[in-house]
């Protein structure tokens, strides 16, 4: 058993010893920072960069690159794509524009001849995680202005990030072909009428509609018959003019071919194209053209047949 002197002894010396294990060269330690293991804490702000686009192609419907070829009274899809990216991940990029037009600048009144706007821009395909596909896509009208008329059309597009950064613009050049393209009134009346006669005058109305995108005369053609319950009648009885009440005899006869009283054989209507900067839907210009019609011995009955147009250039 310990003597009282020597427990004293003992818990003085574990003093010393403790002393002595917390202090090292002169540096005072407190026991809480012991451990086995130990932190520091990182901080790190990485900067927000601009995104940029490239790889920029425009195509209309038939997949046709840097050239539209229009639909004729109608509309055409057209889609730009090009590949975005952000180095802070593509999912940084919270919007897209992206403007198509012939008037020199990337910003535009919207119109139908000139200016498509702002279209619809997705992504559609993710390259990586800071890359992506993005398709813009625009519904041209038939009366958007070809590349002989206004010159090459410029698509400009960019894309905008989450803390207000912006691209450089990415652009590509795109040409638009000319639309040749006519439309008719669905039907030519000429009503009730006995066998040896004809019309004294071409007064049925016949109305031919520009739906391309250039001034266009016309030149037309008769099935080689009318077909009537009994008989036929002739391309040669029906008769056409651009002049209302013009006399029957003198006026245009059809032919089986395709083709036009003037010597350019054509009908010359020097029908312009709708060149109004609007988005409205366009409307169609329109030149009347009159028509009579003979009826020779032996007919009998309904007749029916087809008389065709054709647009050409003026």
């Amino acid at each position: 058993m310990m003597s009282k002197n020597t427990t004293i002894a003992l818990v003085f010396a574990v003093a010393i010893l403790a002393v002595a294990l917390f202090i090292r060269g002169g540096e005072v330690m407190t026991a809480l920072l012991i451990y086995n293991e130990n932190s520091s804490q990182v901080t790190l702000s990485v900067n927000s960069q601009a995104p940029t686009c490239e790889d920029t192609k425009c195509y209309d419907a038939d997949e046709t690159t840097d050239n539209i070829d229009l639909q004729g009274g109608s509309e055409r899809f057209v889609k730009c794509n090009m590949t975005c990216l952000d180095p802070n991940g593509w999912g940084n990029i919270v919007n897209y524009t992206g403007n198509i037009t012939t008037a020199g600048a990337p910003t535009c009144t919207a119109s139908n001849v000139n200016c498509y706007v702002n279209m619809t821009c997705l992504n559609v395909t993710e390259k990586n995680t800071t890359a992506q596909v993005v398709d813009c896509t625009y519904q041209f009208r038939y009366n958007a202005a070809n590349t002989t008329q206004s010159g090459t059309w410029t698509f400009t597009a960019y894309a905008g990030d989450s803390d207000g950064l912006k691209s450089p613009a990415a652009t590509d050049t795109i040409g638009l072909s000319e639309l040749l393209a006519i439309g008719v009134d669905a039907l030519i009346g000429f009503g009730n009428k006995n066998a040896n006669t004809n019309d004294s005058t071409v007064s049925i109305t016949d109305n031919v509609y520009n739906y391309g995108n250039v001034e266009i005369d016309f030149q037309v053609n008769s099935s080689a018959t009318l077909s009537c319950g009994t008989g036929t009648i002739a391309a040669e009885y029906i008769k056409a003019n651009l002049t209302t009440g013009g006399f029957y005899q003198p006026s245009y006869a059809l032919k089986t071919t395709l083709g036009g009283p003037d010597t350019g054989n054509k009908f010359n209507a020097n029908l312009n194209a709708n060149n109004t900067a609007t988005t409205q839907y366009p409307q169609a210009p329109i030149k009347p053209s009159y028509w009579g019609i003979g009826v020779p011995g032996g007919v009998n009955g309904a007749c029916s047949g087809y008389i065709w147009f054709a647009a050409v250039n003026s």
